[in-house]
């Protein structure tokens, strides 16, 4: 068993739209995913590349914060921070992205 320590995570703004050079990502919802008898905190978004030189895409995309300590334990009128435990074990990884795969979600990414 791995132990890791908890951190702070700074849940991204939903609906916000970020452009960058080749397109635009934005956060679309803030989910909670029960894992034996805890919370997986993770957040889905859209990515649209419409500004690349290579032709356009997309795809929805999940990132995950990991397993909630202490959720909204800072806030401010711009940011919210959660505590949690990131998620290091590769099996449990593989696992939990299965899972959010389920949805149509297409890449899964886990916060360190």
């Amino acid at each position: 068993m791995q132990v890791t320590m908890s951190t702070y995570f700074t849940h991204p703004q939903l609906g916000h739209e970020v452009e960058s050079i080749a397109g635009v990502y934005a956060y679309t919802e803030e989910k909670l995913l029960q894992i034996h008898g805890r919370d997986v905190l993770y957040f889905v978004g859209y990515s649209v590349t419409n500004k690349s030189c290579c032709g356009v895409g997309g795809c929805m995309f999940a990132t995950v914060a990991g397993f909630v300590q202490t959720y909204a334990v800072k806030q401010d009128e711009d940011n919210i921070m959660s505590e949690v435990e990131p998620i290091t074990d590769v099996a449990l990884q593989k696992h939990i992205e299965r899972l959010i795969k389920t949805q149509g979600i297409m890449q899964v990414n886990f916060s360190y």
